[in-house]
């Protein structure tokens, strides 16, 4: 959304949290941002006590920064920098949004929601949930939709077909500990394909393989690369994740995370299942030998994977930044009339 505000000719700042990994990956993208400390409102009383603490003290922060700034308009999108930025902006009379990725939005976009003056969803049934709600869909990075998988393979060496496994930034334990009971064995007989598992840097430390054709990865900041060299790919449900392999249309078997907030990622998962774009494996039926046969099965199946391909790319959103940005933009004009 950033690439697409700055586009249209807009100037793009950020706040964010000090210990989020946005404190790495906007500075990377050319951006600037504003850190704050901040933390969730799970935990104990007393974390909580100290978070709501911490989110008065950000209200304070954020206001001091945005009048600083004076920005046409604000959104949020999530994280614990979202709601105090927006509650911020609300008191100083600017124009405040919100986009919500999930099928069912998490306390903080749910809070922040009430201070702004549209809230741009991806799945329709997150317009339930939100008041002033519009559909948008997902933003999605520009480089998904131009996934060319002989370029990628030639590029990261690969021998295909590829599977990709990869549970999100922060990895998914059961999903990496069976991927690795069940690709890893070099010895093991009948694997005539690559599997590039993306473990993420907390689990990565204790997965080995002895299998040549089972790399594993800590991080992949060009992840796009590896989704465009795969046939298939195993992943979890968070919104992003999804919309990237809708938009590289890529044939997927989904596992969402159990322990999501309002179970959102289930949610994500049946939108595109329920549609014929995706496979799904709950996180319980997940044990390496169930795996692997469910990855062999599918790659065995040349129609049912080209099926998946299409129905999932059909899903895929690719004008929604440029149309918050559009929005955005448009409010920041009416406001300086």
């Amino acid at each position: 959304m950033a690439e697409s505000l700055r586009d249209l000719g807009a100037a793009v700042e950020f706040i964010g949290s000090s210990s989020g990994i946005e404190s790495t990956l906007v500075p990377e993208a050319g951006f600037p941002l504003h850190a704050l400390p901040l933390a969730g409102f799970a935990g104990s009383p007393v974390a909580r006590l100290r978070a709501g603490a911490l989110f008065g003290r950000a209200v304070a922060s954020c206001r001091r920064v945005l009048a600083q700034l004076r920005p046409t308009s604000v959104l949020g999108v999530g994280g614990y920098a979202s709601a105090p930025a927006v509650a911020a902006a609300r008191t100083l009379g600017l124009p405040t949004f919100l986009h919500e990725q999930n099928s069912v939005p998490g306390r903080v976009n749910r809070l922040a929601s009430r201070f702004t003056r549209e809230n741009f969803v991806t799945f329709p049934k997150a317009a339930d949930h939100l008041p002033n709600a519009s559909r948008v869909g997902m933003p999605t990075r520009r480089e998904f939709f131009a996934a060319d998988r002989e370029a990628a393979l030639e590029g990261l060496g690969l021998a295909p077909p590829v599977v990709l496994v990869f549970g999100g930034s922060g990895g998914a334990l059961k999903l990496n500990t069976s991927a690795v009971a069940a690709f890893s064995d070099g010895s093991a007989g009948g694997m005539d394909y690559t599997v590039v598992q993306v473990a993420g840097r907390r689990d990565f430390p204790n997965l080995k393989t002895e299998n040549p054709r089972h790399l594993i990865l800590d991080y992949a900041p060009d992840i796009w690369r590896y989704v465009a060299a795969s046939e298939l790919v195993v992943s979890r449900a968070g919104a992003g994740s999804l919309f990237d392999l809708a938009a590289a249309g890529r044939a997927s078997v989904l596992v969402p995370f159990p322990h999501a907030t309002g179970d959102h990622q289930l949610h994500n998962a049946r939108y595109f299942t329920e549609r014929g774009a995706a496979e799904l494996m709950l996180d319980s039926e997940v044990e390496p030998g169930p795996l692997r046969k469910r990855v062999e099965a599918l790659l065995s199946d040349d129609a049912r994977r080209r099926k998946l391909s299409e129905n999932i790319r059909s899903l895929a959103t690719p004008d929604a930044a440029r149309e918050v940005a559009r929005r955005l933009v448009a409010a920041g004009e009416r406001t300086q009339r």
